[in-house]
């Protein structure tokens, strides 16, 4: 894979970086090992949807809910699209919603059997939680699938079986960054995959863990592993994890939030990524920096 193409898969594996502000304190907070008494599965429950920056209507909405001490939920039928970049996107089709089928969890992702679209029907779907707000569906597509896709979709250049989805009531001031530069990869990518992987871990111990927590336990690794096809920084230090960067993850005293600040470590008060337990992912500057 060359270059450009090796670029282009990062942006699309980014995910969403929303442009606001988000402030954060800059007191360390304690990790602590209380565990929650909350239903671990509670973390799938809600309305999750995927938009088209062009319309308002989701055309996918996958909803989600706890019967019987066991998940289940339903999912709405639409055609399946790809763009000239090879994102998909959807079209409605039938009114209604449908039984999601085979729901279960593993290792902290949610897996079910795709029974929307004609042509992905029958595929292995898998949800990763990247935080409380965020999330995203890879389906495991086959080879002929895929041909028959790019079939009715000539003007694609690829295939990329991943939508980005968010639960349903979010901020309506929030807006949508189409890209990041080649030099800030890194940095975003770096806060998708600790965001999922405190999600994963929240999933299995019912709290947050700090930086050294999450590479100690191994649940970066397996996160980076498992859900990652291209790692950023250097997942084996604490101290440097993102060279050229500050990183800094502080837990609540209960282990039931957290906030995450990268910045360039040559830049006083520039701007940088923030993002907590949300998942959601904001550029701007941290508090007490005056705007100049």
């Amino acid at each position: 894979m060359n270059l450009q193409r090796s670029r282009a898969l990062l942006m699309l594996l980014l995910g969403i970086l929303v442009a606001r502000l988000a402030p954060l304190g800059t007191s360390v907070l304690a990790q602590t090992n209380r565990v929650s008494t909350e239903d671990p599965l509670q973390a799938f429950v809600g309305t999750w949807v995927a938009r088209t920056s062009a319309e308002d209507a989701p055309f996918l909405v996958l909803k989600l809910h706890i019967k019987s001490g066991k998940l289940s939920g339903t999912i709405n039928h639409f055609t399946v699209a790809v763009t000239n970049t090879g994102g998909i996107v959807g079209t409605h089709g039938m009114p209604g919603d449908f039984p999601t089928e085979d729901l279960r969890v593993l290792d902290g992702d949610l897996g079910f059997v795709w029974n929307s679209d004609d042509h992905l029907r029958g595929d292995q779907v898998k949800f990763v939680l990247e935080g409380t707000t965020r999330a995203r569906i890879v389906i495991m597509v086959s080879a002929e699938q895929i041909q028959k896709i790019m079939a009715d979709n000539p003007g694609a250049s690829g295939f990329n079986p991943v939508i980005y989805l968010n639960r349903e009531l979010e901020s309506e001031n929030e807006k949508q960054v189409d890209s990041a530069s080649e030099k800030s990869w890194e940095p975003g990518m770096m806060a998708v995959l600790i965001n999922t992987a405190e999600a994963q871990y929240r999933f299995a111990t019912g709290v947050y863990a700090d930086y050294p927590t999450l590479l100690h336990s191994g649940q970066l690794k397996e996160t980076g592993g498992r859900e990652f096809t291209v790692l950023p920084g250097s997942l084996q230090s604490i101290s440097d994890p993102l060279p050229g960067y500050d990183l800094h993850l502080l837990t609540s005293p209960n282990g039931r939030s957290y906030q995450l600040s990268i910045q360039e470590k040559a830049r006083d008060c520039g701007r940088g990524l923030f993002t907590d337990e949300t998942g959601v992912v904001f550029e701007g500057r941290p508090s007490g920096c005056a705007v100049k």
